[in-house]
């Protein structure tokens, strides 16, 4: 998350039960990693109007173990967004990851793959 924050502002945009999702952030440390900055809905990819009139940004880029979710992402924000699909992770696993459209942008092993992006790597296309 470190590595993150000197690309851009992170913030984590979660699905999940309100109650539950909180405290598994907090106790992973990722709360305190993006200072507070986390938004946590039932179904992320609807309220991603939201996301931006909270958070402003000419480009975002999304990370995460769904597929689906990020092609619904996608098509929504278009070329506004970058999708990084991370195959970790039972979701990842499943035999429809490799099938959804549009596909992600990047594709990742690993969560810590990320420490080899650079901030050109997320860039808004010409």
């Amino acid at each position: 998350m470190a590595h993150l924050a000197t690309l851009g502002r992170p913030v984590v945009l979660s699905d999940g039960d309100i109650v539950f999702q909180p405290r598994k952030i907090q106790r992973s440390g990722l709360w305190d990693a993006v200072d507070g900055r986390v938004m946590i809905y039932l179904h992320k990819e609807r309220v991603l109007d939201h996301m931006q009139q909270r958070y402003p940004a000419k480009h975002y880029v999304m990370i995460d173990d769904k597929p689906n979710l990020l092609a619904a992402m996608k098509t929504i924000l278009k070329e506004k967004v970058t999708t990084v699909f991370v195959r970790q992770g039972h979701y990842a696993l499943a035999p429809e990851s490799n099938s959804t459209r549009p596909a992600p942008d990047e594709v990742i092993e690993r969560i810590s793959d990320l420490t080899r992006y650079r901030l050109s790597d997320f860039q808004e296309p010409p």
